[in-house]
């Protein structure tokens, strides 16, 4: 794919119509999902018959959930959201007082919220700071101590951009202290690698960077971690046999992590899930990452140079697809660039803008004219008031 031009804008027609920068919000579906929810209706109408095509859908969309994680799909679940399926993680866990999570402060609220309700038992929360954006694995390591039963980090930050590029290590230092890793891969499944060596547990969201709708969310559940967790949840599709005849008394969970799905998952979600992802295998992740690399930085230099205050670091290890920056007008910012035809995330004291395989170096150049325009304006203001 050449970065000059996106090849894919005619598969994405909002792409065509305005400079769309804000997929780490909300991901542009692919048009053949829609294709797939027609599909879906088609076989819901054909009643209880149509529940073959069903299942089919959800494991063709467990084996590319699969694939891109280079795992085995019976460790894959597609849960309701990738909130649900962290809480229902912490729900797999036996609480003592005196238990302590580390996050830090590039997580977005529900890598926080989860674990700040394990409080009233006992469990403490440890926030490390980020500075420039970052949080180096030295503080990590220092930080983690006989206490840590939880490290829970996003691969890529939904603040910062920040990417950890030290998954492998910073598993190690939790299990050197008998703790698990918990990642979040919501910013970068679907757009980098995302590995998951010595990774606990992993969930995403699919309506952001895997292209799809809402109602879904995928979680990998590594097979070691097995063995230190209980189902935090149980219900009729999470068993080997629904129909047993002892199971009034008993129950045998499905394999590896399926049992995690407690009901009949969002089959219309699944549809589109299916579609989108074999897209994205198709286009190899990897070479898609590479692709878009120098419109990145084109990007986060350009912003750089507009001399605002940038919360993405610019060492290149740390970079992902998302560049973001404070200022106190965000969001008349982000007005004043919607008003020009460029949709990026605007709030929290910050502007974030976020690129995918539709962007190009159009979309940056129009950016950076509109973003240039809107700044001046508010430093006009600013001197004026």
């Amino acid at each position: 794919m050449d970065p000059l031009s996106s090849a894919y804008k005619s598969i994405f027609p909002r792409a065509r119509e305005v400079a769309y920068l804000d997929t780490a919000a909300e991901g542009l579906p692919l048009a053949g999902c829609r294709e797939a929810l027609g599909a879906y209706f088609e076989d819901k109408a054909l009643g209880t018959p149509g529940r073959v095509r069903f299942h089919e859908q959800e494991s063709a969309a467990l084996r590319g959930v699969a694939r891109l994680l280079n795992v085995p799909s019976s460790d894959i679940a597609l849960l309701s959201s990738a909130s649900d399926a962290l809480n229902l993680f912490a729900n797999c866990l036996q609480w003592r007082p005196g238990d302590e999570v580390l996050v830090s402060d590039l997580e977005f609220p529900s890598g926080v919220l989860t674990w700040l309700r394990l409080r009233e038992r006992g469990v403490r929360v440890r926030v490390l700071a980020s500075r420039q954006g970052v949080v180096p694995l030295n503080a990590f390591t220092a930080a983690i101590g006989p206490a840590t039963r939880i490290v829970c980090v996003s691969h890529v930050s939904y603040d910062s951009g920040t990417r950890i590029p030290f998954l492998p290590e910073l598993s190690s230092a939790a299990h050197a202290h008998g703790a698990m890793l918990v990642v979040d891969a919501t910013q970068s499944l679907g757009r980098l690698p995302v590995p998951v060596e010595g990774v606990d547990f992993l969930v995403a969201s699919t309506y952001k960077w895997l292209l799809g709708v809402h109602g879904l969310g995928v979680a990998y559940l590594a097979p070691a971690a097995h063995s230190r967790i209980s189902e935090g949840a149980v219900g009729w599709y999470s068993v080997q046999d629904l129909f047993a005849p002892d199971r009034l008394e008993r129950y045998e969970r499905k394999p590896g992590a399926r049992w995690m799905m407690t009901g009949m998952p969002a089959f219309p979600a699944i549809y589109a899930l299916r579609r989108s992802v074999d897209f994205l295998l198709e286009r190899n992740i990897a070479q898609m990452d590479e692709d878009l690399k120098p419109v990145v930085r084109a990007l986060h230099d350009g912003v750089r140079q507009l001399g605002v205050a940038m919360l993405t670091p610019s060492d290149a290890e740390y970079a992902s697809g998302i560049v973001s920056f404070r200022h106190g007008a965000c969001e008349r910012i982000g007005a004043a660039l919607e008003r020009e035809g460029v949709i990026v995330w605007s709030g929290d004291g910050r502007v974030r803008a976020s690129v995918h395989l539709y962007n190009d170096m159009e979309d940056v150049d129009r950016l950076l004219r509109a973003l240039s325009a809107a700044i001046q304006k508010e430093c006009v203001c600013n001197t004026r008031s």
